[in-house]
């Protein structure tokens, strides 16, 4: 049996979806499973027992003249015998539609007329604390078979030698094992995922004056402008280690792999430190749906806070997308102070 998994979307989402895989080989364990993503969120899938074939795929090339099509008919030739599609959107629903699969499955939305043999509704609300991005890939599972008990958590699978590699770079870079240690997400993927500056800054001075701990930031290399910004507002930088930084997503992770735990905005950083099995403190954008991301919460391991948490007043009678366009606004409203009284008692454990 051939099976496609269709998530050409960003890292955490991809990461997230990856458990799809790893349980489809319970229901059929000989079948040959392809995973079709975007080229950039390649990387957290690479030595997953359970995917055959990573199919990437260019985000822009993509969206060029007649690629979709192109790209549908390679994907025809390969005799798919049932699509699993968890995007949903325009490209994917072509992919499904033109790839002469008998059976192919998605979630219930609006959709090409025949794209999909199977619809799976999405969960009005969580069912567990794995959170609801969690909980409907589960229930795409569960759509297929009911029986079997499935494995919820998302995992990335290093090797030997990128675990050396990860303690060469820190070990060159005057690392010390012995001491605790902080992987810091400055900033988010784009600035409506991002805390202002100066939030960032207070927060960063409460840690490095209270708590023993080696630092280290991740953020996305063109970001580096910014990131030189908030070290001339930081008071103390001497416990951070700036040059320390993956050169891709892959690389990032290895480096994950050797740090005690995160404190990051929500995105791919936050997803890839629970895949490592790492505590993680998420800052959630205004506009980003808590409930639906907030994956494996447990009030200890893994703690989050967003701004409805501690000003519920703010989004009464906001819709979705006015909080996206209110977002700047919205931040300048969620003060150091908010965020540091949860997130100390999150760092307090370590020590």
């Amino acid at each position: 049996m051939k099976i496609l998994i269709v998530k050409n979307k960003r890292i955490g989402d991809v990461l997230v979806a990856s458990i799809v895989a790893n349980n489809l080989k319970k229901i059929y364990p000989q079948a040959h499973i392809t995973f079709l993503c975007y080229d950039y969120a390649a990387p957290v899938l690479l030595h997953n027992p359970n995917i055959d074939y990573i199919w990437t795929i260019n985000d822009k090339k993509l969206k060029k003249g007649l690629s979709i099509f192109k790209l549908s008919s390679e994907i025809k030739k390969q005799h798919y015998d049932l699509i699993v599609d968890l995007y949903v959107k325009l490209q994917s629903q072509l992919i499904s539609l033109l790839s002469g699969a008998n059976r192919r499955i998605a979630f219930e939305k609006k959709a090409l007329p025949f794209a999909y043999t199977d619809r799976v509704p999405f969960l009005k609300t969580k069912i567990s604390n794995y959170g609801k991005a969690i909980d409907d890939r589960l229930n795409v599972l569960r759509y297929l078979n009911s029986e079997i008990e499935y494995d919820a958590q998302p995992k990335i699978y290093l090797t030997k030698n990128e675990i050396f590699i990860a303690k060469n770079i820190l070990t060159y870079h005057g690392f010390d094992f012995s001491k605790k240690s902080l992987m810091l997400g400055v900033l988010g993927s784009n600035p409506s995922k991002s805390l202002p500056l100066d939030t960032i800054a207070k927060i960063i001075d409460y840690i490095t004056a209270n708590y023993d701990l080696q630092i280290l930031f991740n953020y996305i290399p063109n970001q580096k402008p910014l990131v030189d910004l908030l070290l001339k507002k930081i008071k103390n930088n001497s416990k951070i280690f700036t040059e320390i930084l993956g050169k891709d997503i892959r690389e990032f992770s290895i480096i994950m792999s050797q740090i005690d735990f995160l404190i990051a905005n929500e995105g791919g950083a936050v997803h890839i430190a629970k895949a490592l099995n790492k505590p993680t403190f998420t800052i959630y954008s205004p506009y980003v749906n808590k409930e639906h991301w907030a994956t494996f919460e447990d009030g200890k391991h893994n703690q989050s806070i967003h701004l409805k948490d501690v000003r519920p007043e703010l989004f009464e009678s906001l819709n979705s997308k006015t909080i996206k366009k209110e977002t700047k606004n919205l931040y300048s409203q969620f003060s150091a102070e908010a965020i540091l009284s949860k997130m100390n008692s999150f760092l307090a454990q370590f020590f």
